[in-house]
């Protein structure tokens, strides 16, 4: 048998549930009036599932603040978060490729791009192979054991092609040392 103090709740929410549920979707702004309904439920829920002793004196305030409790809540887990490494385009670039680092000045900022462009075209000078063999070991961590197996090439040549590479492209960045 329901006691007393839970006819009251049902009750209450019997004859409150649609404008609790409108005071909700007004403040969900654009949402289903379904997600609406939703919290007015748990909150309903909760409420019924107490024994008698643990249920509020003033039902309609608490209702209220448990209701603006839970839009809060619906607010904090939807703030979208954005890795630094997720492409931002079809070009793969991302947030990390257009933010300073941290404690750099905008004179460093520049001399950092400048390099990399540097580095890109200086990359762009070398044959297929070193290039290829540069960018799997610099960039994409990649061992030469797994080169040389995947490529049917042996390590001593990937080695060597890296090694000539590396003295190309420090020749061609010559000006971009300290």
């Amino acid at each position: 048998m329901v006691d007393d103090s839970k006819t009251q709740v049902v009750d209450f929410f019997a004859s409150e549930w649609r404008r609790l549920s409108g005071w909700v979707r007004r403040r969900l702004d654009d949402e289903a009036s379904r997600e609406s309904s939703d919290l007015v439920g748990e909150v309903f829920s909760v409420l019924f599932a107490r024994d008698e002793e643990e249920l509020p004196e003033n039902l309609v305030g608490y209702v209220y603040t448990s209701l603006r409790h839970r839009i809060i809540d619906r607010f904090r887990a939807r703030k979208p978060t954005v890795s630094l490494d997720a492409p931002l385009d079809e070009e793969g670039l991302t947030l990390a490729d257009i933010l300073p680092f941290p404690g750099e000045d905008a004179q460093q900022n520049f001399e950092r791009e400048e390099l990399l462009a540097a580095l890109h075209l200086a990359l762009e000078e070398l044959d297929e192979p070193s290039r290829a063999v540069v960018v799997a070991t610099e960039f994409e961590d990649r061992s030469f054991r797994e080169l040389s197996e995947e490529w049917q090439v042996p390590i001593g040549t990937l080695l060597s092609r890296k090694s000539r590479a590396l003295r190309r492209l420090a020749a061609l960045l010559s000006e971009y040392r300290p």
